[in-house]
């Protein structure tokens, strides 16, 4: 137990903390506890409640919402997250992109994209940073939402916090990148292949967009402008319909509600 949770699994951990299957003991409601390193006097203690307790305010659809942090009886840290998952564990971009043969289509890359970027511009508008982010850390909830892992927590226990304009472009970036990977099957990397050279009939926008978006000099400064110009399947020949493994992705991935 933990307080009024039960541990009834390990999941796989994440890249900063390890993850456990929590009940709440009154409702049965599913969360996940994180359990991070054991800390190391009391300055560490109140670092680590500081930046948690700041991180919490970050209430935003495509963010994962911090519920509690709690220390237990050898002062190990603790935080509690909604579980996002399914019978097989916690879901993430990654896990999805294999699931789906290591590639998605155009139409399932926007809407993807639109929820990454919502987030991360909810975010740096609260003057908060989270760093580069990776398939890994973006979790696929049971109605197709996505959701960014505990956004910024690592780069705060690292000792940086608040808002820092260049790390802002590097995560604007490292999204483009996830979309150039969901989109092509291949990391970025160079020489870079345009993605145009890779899927046939990809609209040219594509591949303006992501020339700019990838560009480590040039690229864009908000998410908010990476998200304004990001080419949109509406304007695609309407005659050109989506195969039905295509549009049941897009239900997979569209925004929804979690009852």
């Amino acid at each position: 137990m933990l307080g009024p949770y039960a541990l009834t699994r390990a999941l796989d951990p994440c890249a900063i903390a390890q993850r456990w299957l929590a009940l709440h003991d009154s409702d049965n409601s599913s969360h996940v506890a994180y359990r991070f390193s054991a800390l190391r006097g009391r300055y560490d203690q109140r670092r680590f409640l500081a930046a948690v307790e700041q991180l919490s305010t970050l209430e935003e659809a495509h963010l994962l919402k911090i519920e509690q942090v709690a220390l237990d009886q050898s002062d190990t840290p603790w935080v509690i997250c909604p579980f996002t998952g399914d019978a097989d564990g916690v879901r993430t971009l990654g896990r999805l992109l294999r699931e789906k043969g290591g590639q998605l289509s155009p139409f399932e890359i926007e809407p993807a994209l639109t929820q990454i970027f919502q987030g991360v511009g909810f975010a740096h508008s609260r003057r908060q940073c989270h760093g580069a982010i990776d398939l890994g850390e973006v979790l696929v909830d049971r109605h197709g939402r996505l959701i960014i892992e505990l956004y910024g927590l690592g780069r705060a226990l690292s000792g940086d916090s608040g808002f820092d304009a260049e790390v802002a472009r590097d995560e604007v970036r490292s999204v483009a990148e996830i979309g150039y990977q969901l989109l092509t099957g291949l990391r970025c990397e160079e020489p870079l292949i345009p993605a145009g050279r890779l899927i046939k009939r990809l609209d040219r926008k594509w591949d303006a967009w992501f020339d700019r978006a990838l560009d480590p000099s040039d690229g864009f400064d908000t998410a908010d402008e990476a998200l304004s110009t990001l080419p949109s399947v509406a304007a695609v020949d309407t005659q050109r319909r989506a195969p039905l493994a295509v549009r049941g992705m897009l239900e997979l991935i569209r925004p929804g509600r979690i009852d």
